[in-house]
């Protein structure tokens, strides 16, 4: 839970700030920084070099690991920028104006008015954080690090292990038959899917509101 509270605030203030200056022509090379985040969303190293890197910066065993590389998103930034850029630009003037400064003028004017999609982000980022489960499989061997994801997908994978154990273990026919009735593989895959999914459809009424406006807004222009 801390993964995705701490991982999704992060993230959507890094988009919200991000897209804010790739719109702003007094950023020094915009446009190639710009291009340069695009870029990364159709080049991937793959596994491999991803886990050195990451073992490099001392991120194995490390909550950082859930935080970090996530904190920069190309697509989140496209939307966010698409949708600053359809607010009105008269707003930061008269701000600027009244000497606010750029750290002002992103607080006090723009954060208020780009919510929807935030909220667009939020939701996005929220959903990706809680089901990943891969980085820990690959990174964490402290227990105490161990996501509920990964936790659910290691019963998972031992659900035929699990029923099997019990059936094999009951004394009589009857018992065994009343065992492998109660609990069989799907019935505990069906219940992991149960857990996965709750705490995704408890919060995504109070940002559904937000969610159609943010992502049609962000991701067209004109």
């Amino acid at each position: 839970m801390s993964r995705t509270v701490i991982g999704t605030v992060l993230t959507v203030l890094m988009a919200a700030f991000l897209g804010y200056m790739f719109t702003r022509e007094t950023m020094w090379k915009r446009k190639l920084w710009y291009r340069f985040v695009i870029l990364t969303m159709y080049f991937n190293a793959g596994i491999i070099p991803w886990y050195i890197t990451m073992k490099n910066l001392h991120l194995t065993n490390n909550f950082l690991a859930y935080v970090l590389p996530a904190l920069v998103s190309p697509f989140n930034i496209i939307l966010v920028k698409t949708y600053v850029e359809s607010t009105p630009k008269e707003l930061q003037d008269a701000a600027e104006i009244d000497g606010a400064g750029t750290l002002r003028v992103f607080g006090s004017v723009v954060l208020p008015i780009i919510k929807p999609i935030l909220a667009t982000v939020a939701i996005f980022t929220a959903v990706g954080q809680w089901n990943s489960f891969q980085d820990t499989l690959l990174l964490m061997t402290d227990t105490k690090l161990h996501t509920l994801q990964f936790v659910l997908y290691q019963y998972i994978n031992q659900a035929n292990s699990l029923v099997s154990l019990l059936t094999s273990n009951a004394g009589s026919d009857a018992i065994q038959q009343a065992l492998s009735t109660a609990q069989t593989a799907t019935s505990v895959r069906m219940t992991v899917t149960i857990i996965v999914v709750t705490p995704i459809l408890l919060v995504y009424p109070f940002f559904q509101r937000f969610f159609v406006k943010g992502i049609m807004i962000g991701a067209v222009k004109g």
